[in-house]
């Protein structure tokens, strides 16, 4: 009996080593803010939201294009019967130059040269070399290049409020892997529990089959604490899959050599505990930015549609020097005509309705944002009270939860002192133990919670 109680023992303590050595694992251990560079480095999520930035950036670049300089070119040739000189013309003409909008005023100006070279049967042959420059104004419609400028100022617009989701979005997506590096934290203190929990199961175990075969105790004990150790066991390879699911995760990106540092739970416990959380007003959010910034552009759009509903009107004038030589080759020298021109397009539609259509269009589109702005604001004062009311709650039932397991382990400590001296049943030693164990994995719990409601909290009010 003497060596039986020897060898069991031994069997105890080499169990219990396993199941610590398994619950320790033998990744290095990576801090939480190594952890955030690391994810934000690596989630194609994260990559996803920068390529909507650069997109909008390579937007404001294109938009820059209605004020390149474009180069411009035309030729031609005839040739027709001139009845007043009962001859022949044959005419060469050719023009080149540059034109560039200014967007900022809306001024389109061209300068140039230009070449006609006309050969009439019978007279010979005349060369008319001429430089250019032209502009044209918009008056009314586009005035001052409202219309020209809004382009750019969109697209500018549009990047400043793309940066802000992409933020946004990075910001949701972080909160899923904050959480998750605590929860596999939690889950392995909790497996750290139940390895604590099967040691003592495998001591009651042992006590009660030395009991049992000194006659001490009935068969149906020593059934109920070998069911004991069995039932640790179950919760401690269901707990273990549970981690593993969460490490499936984890191993995408930090591969299989790493895990989170469980020094950083109390840390961060520690760190959670004792902030109050303040009622930040929507209003401070980067979430309420990207509403402001939206309404400002739909408000912008908006001025420049009502800008086309006013009638097209563009003056016109063109200045030319030019001259006519007999001889191709003195064609460009001399140029001591001038030639002038000021004139003006106008063109209005009698209904406008396209235009009249766009101004409906954006005046909708703001009360549509003023009314989601409405319902953001009223969804985040819910969650930010309702987090507020959580946390002070957790707060408390981790007081209690605390007190109780000082309790139960007195108890524990009590009943177990009494079953081994033949005054308690084994019944209540089971109980109490599993009190503990249910209380202790509360309490982990509780505490997990704590943490991840401040991270929800951190990034609401951001």
């Amino acid at each position: 009996m003497k060596y039986f109680n020897a060898a069991l023992t031994v069997v105890i303590i080499i169990a219990a080593a396993c199941f610590q050595v398994r619950a320790e694992g033998e990744n290095k251990g990576i801090s939480f803010n190594e952890y955030i560079k690391t994810v934000t480095g690596t989630l194609p999520a994260l990559k996803k939201n920068r390529l909507q930035v650069d997109r909008a950036k390579n937007s404001l670049d294109g938009a820059y294009s209605s004020g390149d300089v474009n180069i411009t070119g035309s030729g031609s040739w005839s040739s027709a019967e001139d009845y007043t000189t009962s001859g022949r013309v044959t005419d060469y003409q050719f023009k080149a130059g540059a034109s560039k909008k200014i967007t900022q005023t809306g001024t389109t100006i061209e300068a140039g040269v230009g070449h006609d070279t006309i050969n009439t049967e019978g007279y010979g042959t005349k060369y008319y070399p001429s430089v250019y420059v032209k502009f044209s104004q918009s008056v009314l419609k586009n005035s001052f290049g409202v219309i020209d400028r809004y382009s750019v100022n969109n697209a500018s617009m549009k990047l400043e409020i793309e940066k802000l989701r992409q933020a946004e979005s990075d910001k949701t997506t972080l909160n899923y892997y904050k959480k998750l590096y605590f929860s596999w934290i939690e889950i392995t203190e909790r497996l750290e529990l139940l390895n604590a929990s099967i040691k003592y199961a495998f001591m009651i175990e042992a006590d009660t089959d030395k009991k049992y075969r000194s006659g001490l105790t009935g068969i149906e004990d020593l059934y109920n604490a070998r069911a004991l150790v069995t039932q640790y066991r179950i919760q401690y390879e269901s707990l273990l899959s549970e981690r593993s699911a969460v490490e499936a995760e984890m191993e995408v990106f930090l591969g299989n050599t790493a895990s989170p540092d469980r020094g950083e739970f109390n840390k961060m416990y520690t760190e959670v505990k004792t902030i109050g959380y303040n009622t930040v007003p929507f209003v401070r959010t980067q979430n309420a930015e990207i509403f402001r910034l939206t309404k400002n552009n739909l408000v912008y759009a908006g001025e420049v549609k009502n800008n086309s509903l006013l009638p097209e009107l563009n003056i016109v004038a063109q200045y030319t020097r030019k001259s006519a030589k007999d001889e191709f080759s003195a064609s460009f020298t001399g140029l001591g005509e001038s030639d002038y021109y000021v004139g003006f397009t106008a063109s209005y539609p009698l209904l406008n309705t396209e235009a009249e259509s766009a101004v409906r269009e954006s005046e909708i589109a703001i009360e549509e944002i003023n009314a989601e702005y409405e319902i953001s604001e009223n969804a985040y004062r819910t969650d930010i009270e309702k987090l507020v009311r959580e946390q002070d709650s957790i707060k408390k039932m981790i007081a209690f939860s605390e007190t109780r397991i000082n309790s139960l382990e007195a108890r524990y400590a009590t009943v177990y002192k009494k079953y081994k001296q033949g005054n308690q049943s084994l019944q209540v030693v089971i109980d109490a133990l599993q009190d503990i164990t249910t209380e202790k994995t509360a309490l982990f719990r509780y505490k997990s919670n704590l943490i991840q409601g401040y991270i929800d909290y951190s990034d609401l009010t951001r």
